[in-house]
């Protein structure tokens, strides 16, 4: 299955979409869009994929994102268990270059917004006080009209053209979107990996999902990816035991074999290699921050 194409509703009086969701759990699957989009998350956590890029999002992370880069947010498992007290909140603003106006973003006065929207093309996950403020005027515009609308949203776009306050997410290289029979086969292993990444997961195993040998099958996935299988499945497994280290009383070690790996040396030298900390580091950063 490739990433899917969605296909968002313009109200006729609106020339770009703002959305202030509040559900259960964020619903979209794998998908993108050809519209420039912003991700404020309210309330919530989980992992999100935007091209290659695999992270943990929580309250506040703030996401730009350019057109057709495919990405997904998925909540964590307590999230789909119908629980009350949990909600996964989001601020959601779609645009394209012409919602403001045919020709505006080819001025020479936005020459600093269209480097920005260049390197949106990888996703920039924004930082400091730069995702302050860009998170107070997305709140500002879920409550504007008419021409304020507007200019809140360039306003957002001269402060995020300004900063240097962010990170690039997926890799330059990232060509999942330019290949479509390529997709198809690694958007299947991608969600077997995800159902199945606390068991052993061979090359083999992976390789036959995508009807392929297992040489072409790495080949494959090393140029849509721009990472080896064992580095992706590795970044999964790290992922979900930093969820389990900021949320759960299991000590490192059974950690360690809950998140898929089966030898707690390699786990702690994985861990390290991904997130620059130890595990018992990572969980004595975590429990200064509470």
């Amino acid at each position: 299955m490739k990433p899917v194409l969605e296909k968002l509703t313009l109200e006729p009086k609106d020339s770009f979409v703002v959305l202030n969701d509040i559900l259960p759990y964020y619903p979209t699957p794998w998908h993108y869009h050809p519209e420039y989009e912003l991700v404020l998350v309210i309330k919530s956590t989980g992992q999100r994929i935007i091209g290659d890029n695999i992270d943990r999002f929580f309250d506040g992370d703030l996401v730009f994102m350019g057109p057709n880069l495919p990405h997904v947010y998925n909540n964590d498992s307590q999230y789909y268990e119908g629980r009350k007290d949990l909600t996964a909140e989001a601020i959601v603003i779609h645009f394209t270059e012409e919602s403001l106006g045919k020709g505006l973003f080819k001025l020479p006065e936005m020459t600093l917004i269209r480097q920005l929207f260049n390197k949106s093309q990888c996703g920039l996950k924004i930082e400091g006080k730069t995702r302050k403020i860009v998170a107070s005027k997305m709140c500002t515009i879920l409550s504007s009209s008419g021409s304020s609308r507007i200019i809140e949203l360039l306003s957002i776009l001269d402060v995020l053209s300004v900063s240097s306050e962010y990170k690039l997410l997926s890799s330059p290289g990232f060509i999942l979107k330019n290949n479509s029979s390529g997709a198809e086969r690694i958007t299947r292993v991608h969600e077997y990996i995800l159902k199945n990444f606390k068991k052993d997961i061979s090359l083999e195993e992976v390789a036959g999902i995508a009807n392929m040998v297992p040489n072409s099958f790495c080949r494959l996935f090393k140029s849509c990816t721009r990472k080896t299988f064992s580095t992706f499945l590795n970044e999964i497994r790290i992922g979900y035991a930093c969820k389990l280290i900021s949320e759960s009383k299991q000590n490192i070690a059974e950690i360690c074999y809950s998140s898929g790996f089966n030898n707690l040396s390699n786990f702690n030298r994985q861990f390290k290699k991904i997130t620059q900390k130890s595990p018992l580091q990572y969980k004595k950063n975590y429990m200064s921050t509470m």
